[in-house]
C-alpha cells in the first residue's frame, strides 16, 4: 500500500512539473547566411566590368568559432519563437559526413542546407525551420572624380525567419531590417583602366554583434 502511494505522489509531481508532456521540437534545415563581398574584402581591382581581384588574403573569414556562435544565436532565437527544444539538422552522406554549405561568393560555411520536403521526410520534429539571413549595404554619400572618390556605406542585416508543421503548412513568419551600424569608408582611384578599391570591413567581432543585436530586435519586435 505504502508502495502504491508513494508512486502516486511521483506521478502527481512529474504532471505538475510539466515533464509529463515532452515539449516541442523544432529542427533549422537551412540557413542561408550571406555577407556581401564589399563588407569583408578590403581590397578589390577591376577593369572595366570584370573582377581582378576580389577577396583573397584580404578577406575577412570567419572562423569555426565564430560560425558556432552564429549558430547558436540563431538557435536560441529560433526556440525562443517559438518554444521548442531547436537544432540544426544536416544532411549526411553514405559516408556519415555532414552536408553543409560552402563559402562562395556570399555565402558563409557550415550551415545546414536542405529543402522542406526533404527535411520533414528526413528529421522526426514538430516544426522545420528556414533561415535567412543578408548583410548588405547602402550608399550615405560619395565624392569625388571619375579618377579618385571617396564614398561612406551602411551595413544592413536582413533575417527572415520561416517555420513549417509537418504538413508543410507555414505556422510561423517573421523578419526584420536593422540599418543603425557604424558607418564604414572606402577609396577608390583608377590608374590607366585599372581601378583600386581600398575599404574598411567588418570584422568578425562586429559581424557577431550585429547579428546579436538584430536577433533581438526581431524577438522584440512588436507583433
Amino acid at each position: 500500500m505504502k508502495f502504491y502511494l508513494i508512486l502516486i505522489l511521483i506521478s502527481f509531481q512529474v504532471v505538475l512539473s510539466g515533464n509529463f508532456f515532452s515539449q516541442k521540437t523544432a529542427g533549422i534545415y537551412k540557413i542561408k547566411f550571406l555577407i556581401d563581398r564589399r563588407l569583408i574584402n578590403s581590397v578589390q581591382v577591376t577593369q572595366g566590368n570584370q573582377t581582378i581581384q576580389n577577396g583573397g588574403f584580404n578577406t575577412v573569414r570567419l572562423s569555426d568559432v565564430d560560425l558556432d556562435s552564429i549558430r547558436n544565436m540563431i538557435v536560441n532565437t529560433v526556440a525562443a519563437e517559438l518554444n521548442a527544444n531547436t537544432e540544426c539538422v544536416y544532411r549526411t552522406t553514405r559516408s556519415g559526413r555532414r552536408i553543409a554549405t560552402f563559402e562562395g561568393g556570399s555565402q558563409q560555411r557550415g550551415m545546414p542546407t536542405s529543402g522542406k520536403k526533404r527535411a520533414i521526410k528526413i528529421f522526426d520534429k514538430d516544426f522545420y525551420v528556414r533561415v535567412f539571413i543578408n548583410y548588405s549595404l547602402v550608399n550615405s554619400f560619395s565624392i569625388g572624380s571619375s579618377i579618385t572618390g571617396v564614398s561612406r556605406f551602411r551595413p544592413v542585416v536582413g533575417i527572415t525567419i520561416k517555420a513549417y508543421n509537418v504538413e508543410g503548412r507555414r505556422i510561423y513568419f517573421e523578419n526584420v531590417f536593422v540599418n543603425d551600424f557604424t558607418k564604414l569608408q572606402s577609396f577608390q582611384y583608377t590608374v590607366n583602366g585599372v581601378t583600386i578599391r581600398n575599404s574598411e570591413v567588418l570584422q568578425p567581432q562586429q559581424i557577431r554583434e550585429m547579428l546579436s543585436k538584430s536577433l533581438r530586435e526581431l524577438r522584440e519586435k512588436e507583433r
